[in-house]
C-alpha cells in the first residue's frame, strides 16, 4: 500500500512538472542578461594612465590633463576621466590646478565638468587660494569657473563659503550667490 501511494506521487509529481514545462512560454528558458550592465553605457575605447596636453596655435601650451583613465564614447565629443588633474597655463598669469574623483571633458563645448570632492587651487596676485565643492564647471576657453553647490573658499586672507559661484579667473572677479559666510583674518 504504501509503495502504490509512493509510485502514484511520483507519477503525479512527474505529470504535473511535465504539463508545467510544456504550458511554460520559451523566453522562460533563456537567460536573463543581468539589468546592471543594460543600464551602463559601455566605453568604446579607453586609455589608461594618461598625459595629454593642448597647445595654442602659437605653439605654447595651454593646459594639460592626467588621469589613471579615460573613457571615450562613440559619437560623442565627451571624454570620461577618473581621478582627473587638469593643469591649465594660459592665458593666466599663474597656473589653475582642478582636482576631482571624476570629471568629464566636452571638447566640442571647451567644458570640464567636475564632480566628486573638487578642488581648485586658484593662485591670484602670489596668494593660493583653495576652493571645494562636490560639483564644478570650467570653461576652458573663458576660463571661468562655476558651480550651483555648496563650496568654500580658503583664501590667506581669510574663508569664504556659500551656494553658488562664478569665478572670472582672467579678471580675478567672484560672485557668490546665496548663503554667504565670510571670515576675515586681517594679515
Amino acid at each position: 500500500m504504501i509503495r502504490q501511494a509512493f509510485l502514484t506521487f511520483f507519477l503525479a509529481l512527474v505529470v504535473a512538472g511535465f504539463l508545467l514545462i510544456w504550458d511554460s512560454p520559451p523566453e522562460s528558458f533563456i537567460r536573463q542578461k543581468d539589468g546592471q550592465f543594460d543600464s551602463d553605457p559601455r566605453a568604446d575605447s579607453y586609455m589608461t594612465k594618461i598625459t595629454s596636453r593642448r597647445f595654442s596655435a602659437e605653439g605654447s601650451e595651454q593646459f594639460s590633463i592626467r588621469s589613471p583613465r579615460i573613457d571615450f564614447f562613440e559619437g560623442t565629443s565627451v571624454l570620461t576621466l577618473a581621478k582627473p588633474v587638469f593643469v591649465t597655463q594660459r592665458p593666466l598669469k599663474k597656473p589653475l590646478l582642478l582636482q576631482a574623483a571624476q570629471g568629464q571633458l566636452h571638447s566640442d563645448l571647451g567644458r570640464l565638468d567636475l564632480a566628486g570632492n573638487v578642488r581648485a587651487d586658484i593662485n591670484s596676485n602670489g596668494d593660493l587660494s583653495v576652493l571645494t565643492t562636490e560639483r564644478l564647471t570650467y570653461l576652458i576657453d573663458t576660463n571661468i569657473a562655476k558651480t550651483e553647490s555648496s563650496f568654500k573658499l580658503h583664501a590667506p586672507q581669510g574663508t569664504m563659503s556659500g551656494t553658488g559661484l562664478h569665478v572670472d579667473l582672467q579678471k580675478e572677479t567672484f560672485v557668490i550667490k546665496s548663503d554667504v559666510r565670510v571670515i576675515h583674518e586681517p594679515i
